[in-house]
């Protein structure tokens, strides 16, 4: 499929953008989109395309017409339209991520259009066809995928990659995906969530219970992205399954899951500034603009940490807030309030690259305590 440029109403987008105040979210509602009749786990921009991964089988355009769509589509989220992309996937897709040559997508798929491809492809995005020569062939499920420079990073359940033994994180060349076998971390007992380069970094987040043998370094770390090596200027102290992690700045937010979750802000020691605690799991987190944008399967924004036995706010309710929050710069909670229903709520977010959108993922089929219906994804502006 033929990249699309930037359209006219989302250049006028990112105009009206600039006209709020810092911090400021333009609607609680979503705008109209296609929708899914399954999970969306991951979703990713290029340009204003973008690419929905997930558990579905079938795509709802926005006039209400049927399409058949197998765990990876391309939706444009200015017309909020079904785009032509169509390959078919065997199993569910854990992971998109694009370049500006690619979209990578990962999961539990063994076969892409027939293709032997097990659980990390990618498309050249200037066709949308997949590339064959590139097949790194991780032995279990891959959660994230992190391209930097002349190397992808993998991150997972699987125990080896191309046939070598390599536990739940790997490097493989961007050329030819073979394994890069001067890059040795050293996790264990655990799978890799997420991965995120920054800051002359590469922070890896999961439920692995220590790095190097250390358990300070359990569920949240930062590495040498050459060797591997653990980096110990940066020590979190997180003790529960870490979700997402991004970078911005001098800052890095996690999304850490548990009974009652929170959305954390670290500086780069690793050194807690602030944080927002839910009652219940907390899945995902991205900047947008001057925002910190937090999602998972919680309705509640708490005054503590505290949780209870079955994640409630034991201290107290500091908000209603539908599996969706934003909280400014300095941890503070806003007024958006998406107010999206499901049990899992909200997988994935990711903000359009000039500004102009927020697309969510997830397992929602309404908005606004269910005044608008938008099932699993969704397009904010």
């Amino acid at each position: 499929m033929v990249r699309r440029l930037i359209t006219l109403s989302a250049l006028l987008c990112l105009v009206i953008a600039s006209q709020f105040p810092a911090g400021a979210i333009g609607s609680d509602l979503p705008v109209a989109s296609a929708s899914f009749n399954d999970d969306i786990h991951k979703v990713a921009y290029d340009g204003d395309v973008v690419y929905a991964g997930g558990a579905f089988t079938r795509a709802i355009d926005v006039d209400g017409t049927a399409s058949r769509r197998y765990y990876l589509a391309a939706v444009d989220s200015s017309s909020g339209e079904l785009l032509p992309f169509a390959p078919v996937l065997d199993g569910v897709v854990n992971e998109v991520v694009t370049t500006s040559e690619y979209l990578y997508a990962a999961g539990g798929f063994r076969h892409v259009d027939g293709v032997s491809m097990p659980r990390v492809a990618r498309f050249d995005l200037g066709t949308g066809e997949l590339d064959e020569s590139w097949r790194p062939r991780p032995s279990a499920r891959v959660f994230a995928v992190e391209p930097l420079g002349d190397r992808v990073y993998l991150g997972g359940q699987f125990t080896s990659v191309g046939g070598l033994a390599q536990r739940y994180l790997a490097a493989v060349s961007a050329e030819d995906g073979a394994v890069v076998d001067s890059f040795t971390p050293r996790l264990a007992d655990g799978s890799v969530r997420d991965l995120e380069a920054g800051q002359g970094r590469l922070y890896v987040s999961g439920g692995f219970s220590d790095v190097e043998g250390e358990e300070q370094f359990a569920h949240l770390a930062a590495l040498d992205p050459s060797t591997g090596r653990v980096d110990r200027t940066f020590q979190a102290d997180v003790y529960v399954l870490t979700r997402q992690v991004v970078v911005d700045g001098d800052r890095v937010y996690a999304a850490l899951d548990g009974r009652g979750g929170e959305v954390r802000a670290f500086d780069m020691t690793g050194r807690a500034l602030w944080y927002q605690a839910v009652d219940g799991g907390m899945q995902t987190v991205a900047v947008w603009g001057d925002a910190i944008i937090a999602g998972g399967h919680f309705d509640k924004a708490c005054v503590t940490d505290n949780a209870g036995p079955h994640g409630e706010c034991v201290d107290g309710v500091k908000a209603e807030r539908g599996k969706l929050l934003a909280v400014d710069e300095s941890g503070a909670l806003l007024s958006w309030n998406p107010n999206a229903n499901g049990v899992i709520g909200v997988w994935d977010l990711e903000p359009h690259p000039g500004g102009a959108s927020l697309a969510a993922g997830g397992s929602f089929t309404m908005f606004g305590g269910g005044v608008m219906q938008q099932k699993r994804l969704a397009v904010f502006e």
